[in-house]
């Protein structure tokens, strides 16, 4: 069985193994994003508490949009914490949001995602650059598929049958050949598991029959794209036709915040409005409020654990795959995982061409051997 999987493993890695190499090391940087941006700018995203109280939206919207050129809010993200910045989502653009100082109506920085380095590393993370994201996109996704396959045989040959030291310690000191095949084995044996977690929920992402047969194995009905997508028009003609009241929004934030005194943030746009609590299980797990933006009246609550099992199952699914599960600490090691994940083929293809080159030497020493006799 161990030669099966042997052959199994170094066959299947031998052709993708530089694209695992990209997809590893891309995963790596995107897994610090939010933080980096933090620390290089953090004059967009913190702010001194100058006043007891910030600016009302009905004051604080219409000033940024009187700074806007062609475009103009669409959404207010309000934190907690009152020394961070108020993010507010335009309508143009691609994941792009003003922060304001909440206090004088300051823009502090305007955060363009696609016009980022993130969106270049995370374009060639789930879609090798593709713009088309057609063979790009299923690259990476029978890449992947490939990849899990990859970390199961390389587990099974490594485990050992009686457990000894030099299994899982990464000798420095007996050569090149002897390190790179402990980083290779050793390092491979403890990334594993994350590497297999990352893997099967990154596939999520790739092929529809693979995210409707976890959807099925959960017990989850599947979503439905294009009624998704009807509603979200309906509700974009809903906002054009009713210009938002941004007084009742500051009600309806004011609302939320008394009745949800451990939220995290809310965010209010026009007809409905989210809270995320501390202690939600997971970073994308929100109360949702629908309200009449007329009167200000709430129509609908769905809470988290009410919602549809499908939604609680892709928050899971995205924070298992960044590492988003235990704060700082699981994004730490999962940062360290998929760089070691990175190396994996790198040291793999060493050991590889070292037993290639190292045949045919042998047998030229033989023949060698055979004419001095």
């Amino acid at each position: 069985m161990r030669k099966l999987f042997f052959q199994l493993h170094k066959w299947l890695s031998i052709p993708v193994g530089l694209i695992i190499a990209v997809i590893c090391f891309s995963g790596a940087m995107l897994v610090f994003q939010d933080e980096i941006q933090e620390a290089a700018h953090p004059e967009r995203y913190f702010v001194e508490q100058g006043q007891k109280r910030p600016l009302s939206l009905d004051k604080l919207i219409p000033m940024v949009n009187s700074r806007l050129k062609d475009n103009k809010v669409k959404d207010v993200k309000i934190p907690a914490d009152p020394k961070r910045t108020y993010a507010l989502g335009l309508a143009e653009g691609f994941r792009t949001t003003a922060f304001v100082n909440q206090y004088t109506g300051e823009i502090t920085g305007i955060y363009a995602y696609r016009d980022s380095p993130f969106f270049v590393i995370m374009s060639l993370h789930r879609w090798m650059l593709d713009d088309t994201r057609t063979w790009g996109k299923y690259t990476v996704g029978i890449s992947t598929l490939l990849f899990a396959f990859i970390l199961v045989t390389g587990f099974v040959i490594w485990f050992p049958k009686k457990m000894k030291r030099n299994k899982f310690t990464v000798e420095l000191k007996k050569g090149r050949k002897r390190l790179f095949f402990d980083l290779h084995n050793v390092l491979g044996a403890y990334a594993c598991l994350v590497l297999f977690i990352s893997a099967v929920t990154g596939l999520m992402w790739s092929f529809d029959w693979y995210r409707n047969g976890v959807f099925k194995l959960f017990g989850a009905e599947i979503p439905k794209e294009e009624s998704r997508k009807q509603d979200g028009e309906k509700n974009v003609k809903k906002g054009e036709k009713n210009a938002p009241a941004f007084a009742l929004w500051q009600e309806i934030a004011d609302g939320l915040a008394a009745q949800n005194p451990n939220y995290e943030y809310l965010r209010v746009q026009n007809g409905s409005a989210v809270v995320h609590q501390r202690n939600a299980p997971t970073s994308r797990a929100t109360d949702k409020y629908e309200f009449d933006t007329k009167t200000g009246e709430i129509t609908k609550v769905t809470l988290y654990k009410d919602q549809e099992k499908s939604s609680r199952i892709w928050g899971w699914v995205y924070d298992l795959h960044v590492g988003n599960y235990w704060g700082m600490f699981s994004k730490i090691f999962t940062f360290i995982f998929a760089i070691i994940g990175g190396s994996l083929p790198l040291t793999g293809y060493y050991i590889w061409f070292v037993k290639m080159n190292g045949k045919p030497k042998k047998k030229n020493n033989r023949i060698k051997n055979s004419r001095i006799a």
